[in-house]
């Protein structure tokens, strides 16, 4: 997996007010977290389902196209509780999943960093993207903290490495009161930022399997075993998504939350 570096300016994904402005007050209607829409059955084998949580905006983003080899998924997360968070993430899952056939999961990723680079109205985003492969199996892209996971038989594996403060440190030895929580909300890379040599890209493992798509309102809320159970119960993918958000919804996220889960593609499989 690819080492994220340290910017000039990591970006801290809560949103905060000006300095010297008091929070913006919210209303009940506000703070009330909206239970997930209908379930998105998008083309092909799979679902996906998101929750504004506590934000004021649904900033939070996931789209799927294509079948078979050409299948791409992806969820993006805005940076920030803002509908230029939320335009962000949008772009970036709709131009990612648009190019990833044929192209691949690394090349969408730079594709929807150019996207959200040029919409003036777009403030950043991170995002995780996955995509088959011409000749047989698949990718998986990243920046930031969104997070594959791949769901078998066998168990469940995570795909990605997070790309935030918090996470750095740990990898450099730093544990315990040397590791802020707060950090974990800051993340090293995004869609805006995305360059190929800091960008995560993995290939994903051989054999069947349900590749699952979180943002962290979901991760941080529901501990990757229970997701996996979770997966495993519903069987079908519009149900799992909808059961991972519900999950984090009751375990107290306060985030926006998504889910998108597909059972790999045998010609995903087939290499």
């Amino acid at each position: 997996m690819t080492q994220a570096t340290i910017p000039g300016r990591p970006t801290d994904r809560l949103a905060r007010p000006a300095a010297g402005e008091p929070p913006a007050p919210r209303t009940p209607s506000d703070t009330q977290p909206l239970r997930p829409a209908p379930v998105r059955q998008d083309r092909g084998p799979a679902g996906s389902a998101s929750v504004r949580g506590l934000r004021h905006v649904a900033a939070d983003a996931t789209a799927v196209q294509g079948a078979g080899a050409d299948l791409a998924i992806a969820v993006a997360d805005g940076v920030g509780d803002s509908p230029s968070a939320a335009l962000a993430a949008r772009t970036a899952a709709d131009v990612a999943t648009a190019v990833a056939p044929g192209a691949g999961s690394r090349e969408a990723l730079l594709a929807a960093r150019d996207a959200v680079r040029l919409e003036p109205a777009a403030d950043d985003a991170v995002m995780v993207v996955a995509a088959g492969l011409p000749g047989g199996g698949w990718t998986v892209s990243w920046v930031g903290d969104c997070r594959a996971l791949l769901v078998t038989d066998r168990g469940v594996e995570r795909l990605t490495h997070d790309h935030t403060v918090a996470q750095w440190l740990r990898d450099r030895g730093r544990t315990g009161e040397d590791v802020l929580p707060a950090w974990e909300n800051v993340v090293m890379t995004t869609v805006g930022s995305a360059d190929p040599a800091v960008l995560g890209h993995v290939r994903g493992p051989a054999g069947p399997g349900t590749l699952v798509l979180v943002s962290d309102g979901v991760h941080r809320a529901v501990d990757e075993e229970t997701i996996a159970f979770l997966v495993r119960r519903a069987g079908a993918p519009a149900r799992a998504a909808r059961e991972l958000v519900d999950a984090a919804l009751a375990a107290g996220s306060p985030d926006n939350a998504t889910a998108a889960v597909v059972p790999l593609p045998a010609e995903w499989i087939a290499s």
